[in-house]
C-alpha cells in the first residue's frame, strides 16, 4: 500500500479503514466512484507509462528515416622534427560530416511497423487493465451490498428467534413444556449469532477491499443494476462480438503483428546496407605551417556493408519463433476467452432464469413462518417446525439476495470481457434495490411478488380499447366514446375477467372514480410502502386530470391460478393531451364474495420499441 498511493491518500484511507475519519453521509453512485477513482489505481497508471513508452519508441525508429551530422574540432600541439631540425606544432581543425543510409532492405520500414504495432498493443493493454479495474470496483460494491443485506435478513430472524425464545421460557417457567425446548432455541440463536459473527468479519473484509480500491468509505449503498442488450443476444454471436472487442486479445493479436513485423526487420539484414556520407572540412590551421597540409576538402563517399557468416540468419530463424510462439498465445487466448464467456453466459442466463422463483421462494417462507407462528402458540405446530420455518425464510432471502448480487457480477464480468463495462456504467447504469418487502419477515402479497420486475406506479387514467383475447375473433376494438361500467352487483357477479376488464377500463375513460375504485380489493396494497389511503388521495387526482386519455390494449393473456386467482397480461399503447408511452402490464384478479377484485397492478419491462414521450404527463 505504501509504495502506490501518495502520502497524504495513503494516510486518509488507513484512516478510514481503521474507523478514525468520520464517514460522508452519502456515497455516490457506482458510475461516479467508477470514474474516480480508475485513473487512480496503480495498476492503470503503469499501464499508461508503458503507453507512454511504446510510444517514444516510436520516436526513437522514425529518426533512422532521417541523416546524421557530424561535427568535430581538433587543436593539438606536437613536436615535429624536419630535416634534422626540433619545430614545435599547434594544429587546430574542424570538420562536418553529413550519413545518411539509403536502402538497409527495408529494415527500418519494418520496424517502423513493429513499433507502431507494439504501441496498438499496449493501448489494448490499458483497455484491458481499465476494464479490470473498473469490475473490480463492481465487485466490490456489489460485495458489500450483498453482505449488508444477509445481514440484516439474519438480524430479523435472530429477532424472532429470541421472541420465540422468551415465550418458550415462559411456557418452561410454567411446567407447560419440557426444559429441552428452550435448548433447542438456544441451539438455534447461537447457530444464528455464530453466522452473523461470519457475516460481519466478511463485510469488514469487503468495506476495507472497497476503502483501498476507491478511497472512500461504504456508506449508503444500494443494489447496482445494468441495463445493456450485450448479455441479451445469442451466445455464439455474443462470443463472437467478445472476441472482436476482448482488450486482452486484440493487444495478443497486435503483437503478433508486430513480431511479424520483426521477420521484416531480420531479413532486411540479409541485403547489402548502402550509406551516403558526405565530408567538408571546415577550417585548418597549423602553425608553424608544414610544408604541405590540406587546408579546405569536400567529400563524397559511398560504402556498401555485405553482411557474412550465421548471426543474420540466426536473427532471422530468432524471429520467426517468436513470432509463432506470439500466434500461438493469442490463439490460446481466445480459447481460454471463448470458454470464460460461455461459461459466464451459462451463469448468468441461469441466474436470470431462476430469479423469478427465488422472490416466490420468500413470498412463500414468510407466509409458512408467519403460519407457523401462529399454529405454535395455538399448540398446532413443535417448536422444531417453527424454528426449521424461521430458518427457511433466511436461506430463501440470503438465495434472492445472492442471485441479485451474481447477476450483476456475471454481468459486469462479460461486459467487461467485451471491453464496455466502463461505457455502460456511464450509459446504462440503474439502482435496482430489492423491494424491502421481501427482505422482511412480513407475509407479502404474492400476486405482487410473481412479478418478474418490482411495482411501479400506474399511468394516468387513460380512455381504452380494448383488444379481442385470442379466444376471440376480429381486430382490437377502439372506444370511441367511454362505454357504461357494470355497475349493479348482479352484471358484476355474472361478467366474465375481460368483461370486468373492459368495465374497469370504461370507468377509468370516464373519471368515475369511485366506479373505478370498487373494482381493486377494499385492502388493496400498492406496495413501495405506500399505504391504501395514500394510494386511493393519488388516484383519485390522476383519474381526474387526465387530458382526452386513450389508450390501446394487444397481446392480452390470461393465466388461470386457480378456481379464485386470474393473471391477465398486455401490452398498453397510452396516449394523454402530449404524452405517449407503451408499457407491459400485469393484473392480479382475485375472486371475492362472486365478484373479480384487483389484487394487484404491476407495470412489467418495457415492450421492445417503446414510444417516445414528448411531453410531460399531467399531474
Amino acid at each position: 500500500m505504501s509504495s502506490f498511493l501518495p502520502a497524504p491518500r495513503r494516510l486518509a484511507v488507513l484512516l478510514a479503514a481503521c474507523g478514525v475519519l468520520a464517514a460522508p453521509a452519502h456515497a455516490a453512485p457506482l458510475p461516479i466512484v467508477v470514474d474516480k477513482v480508475l485513473l487512480q489505481q496503480p495498476s492503470v497508471r503503469s499501464a499508461q507509462a508503458l503507453l507512454r513508452a511504446a510510444e517514444a519508441q516510436i520516436t526513437q525508429v522514425r529518426s533512422d528515416f532521417l541523416p546524421s551530422l557530424g561535427l568535430s574540432y581538433r587543436n593539438s600541439d606536437s613536436r615535429d622534427e624536419t630535416q634534422g631540425r626540433r619545430v614545435d606544432r599547434n594544429v587546430r581543425r574542424s570538420d562536418a560530416s553529413l550519413r545518411w543510409n539509403v536502402f538497409n532492405g527495408a529494415a527500418d520500414t519494418n520496424r517502423l511497423r513493429a513499433a507502431g504495432f507494439t504501441r496498438d498493443a499496449a493501448d489494448a493493454d490499458l483497455d484491458s487493465v481499465l476494464e479490470q479495474v473498473a469490475f473490480e470496483i463492481t465487485e466490490a460494491y456489489t460485495d458489500v451490498v450483498r453482505l449488508r443485506q444477509t445481514m440484516t435478513s439474519l438480524q430479523a430472524t435472530i429477532a424472532r428467534q429470541e421472541k420465540v425464545e422468551a415465550s418458550v421460557a415462559q411456557r418452561v417457567d410454567a411446567g407447560r413444556i419440557s426444559s429441552a425446548e428452550l435448548d433447542l432455541m438456544h441451539v438455534r440463536l447461537i447457530q444464528s449469532r455464530t453466522l452473523l459473527g461470519q457475516l460481519r468479519a466478511q463485510l469488514g473484509t469487503a468495506e476495507y477491499r472497497y476503502r483501498l480500491l476507491t478511497g472512500e468509505a461504504p456508506d449508503e449503498l444500494v443494489t447496482p443494476g445494468l441495463r445493456s442488450r450485450s448479455v441479451e443476444a445469442d451466445i455464439d454471436a455474443l462470443v463472437e462480438r467478445i472476441q472482436e472487442r476482448n482488450p486482452r486479445l486484440r493487444a495478443a493479436l497486435q503483437r503478433g503483428m508486430a513480431r511479424k513485423a520483426d521477420i521484416g526487420v531480420a531479413r532486411g539484414s540479409f541485403f547489402p546496407a548502402v550509406d551516403l556520407s558526405v565530408n567538408k572540412r571546415l577550417d585548418n590551421s597549423t602553425i608553424p605551417v608544414p610544408v604541405s597540409d590540406t587546408d579546405r576538402a569536400a567529400q563524397l563517399q559511398v560504402s556498401i556493408d555485405i553482411p557474412l557468416g550465421g548471426k543474420n540468419l540466426g536473427r532471422h530463424s530468432e524471429a520467426v519463433e517468436r513470432h509463432q510462439a506470439a500466434q500461438a498465445d493469442a490463439d490460446d487466448l481466445l480459447l481460454k476467452v471463448s470458454r470464460e464467456i460461455t461459461d459466464l453466459y451459462r451463469q448468468f442466463a441461469e441466474a436470470r432464469e431462476i430469479a423469478p422463483l427465488t422472490e416466490r421462494r420468500v413470498v412463500a417462507a414468510q407466509r409458512v413462518a408467519a403460519a407457523y407462528e401462529l399454529h405454535f402458540e395455538a399448540g398446532r405446530r413443535s417448536l422444531n417446525d417453527l424454528s426449521i420455518a424461521q430458518e427457511d425464510l433466511f436461506n430463501a432471502q440470503r438465495a434472492l439476495i445472492e442471485n441479485r448480487a451474481q447477476q450483476t457480477t456475471l454481468q459486469a464480468q462479460l461486459l467487461s470481457l467485451a471491453g464496455e463495462l466502463r461505457d455502460t456504467l456511464r450509459t446504462h447504469y440503474q439502482p435496482a434495490p430489492i423491494l424491502p418487502e421481501l427482505l422482511g419477515t412480513t407475509p407479502y402479497n404474492p400476486a405482487l411478488a410473481a412479478a418478474p420486475v418490482p411495482v411501479v406506479d400506474a399511468l394516468p387514467a387513460p380512455e381504452m380499447a380494448l383488444a379481442a383475447t385470442p379466444s376471440a375473433a376480429g381486430a382490437a376494438t377502439t372506444a370511441a366514446a367511454p362505454t357504461r361500467p357494470a355497475t349493479t352487483a348482479e352484471e358484476a357477479a355474472t361478467a366474465s375477467p375481460e368483461q370486468r376488464l373492459e368495465a374497469w377500463a370504461a370507468a377509468w375513460a370516464a373519471r368515475d372514480f369511485d366506479t373505478y375504485r370498487a373494482f381493486y380489493l377494499p385492502d388493496f396494497q400498492p406496495g413501495k410502502g405506500r399505504s391504501t389511503a395514500e394510494w386511493e388521495s393519488e388516484r383519485r387526482s390522476r383519474v381526474s386530470q387526465a387530458q382526452s386519455p386513450s389508450i390501446r390494449i394487444d397481446g392480452l393473456k390470461l393465466r388461470p391460478r386457480g378456481a379464485d386467482h386470474l393473471s391477465m397480461r398486455f401490452t398498453q399503447h397510452y396516449s394523454a393531451g402530449h404524452y405517449r408511452d407503451t408499457v407491459r402490464k400485469q393484473i392480479d384478479w382475485v375472486k371475492v364474495d362472486g365478484q373479480w377484485k384487483i389484487a394487484a397492478e404491476t407495470v412489467l419491462a418495457p415492450p421492445p420499441q417503446a414510444a417516445t414521450v414528448v411531453a410531460a404527463p399531467p399531474q
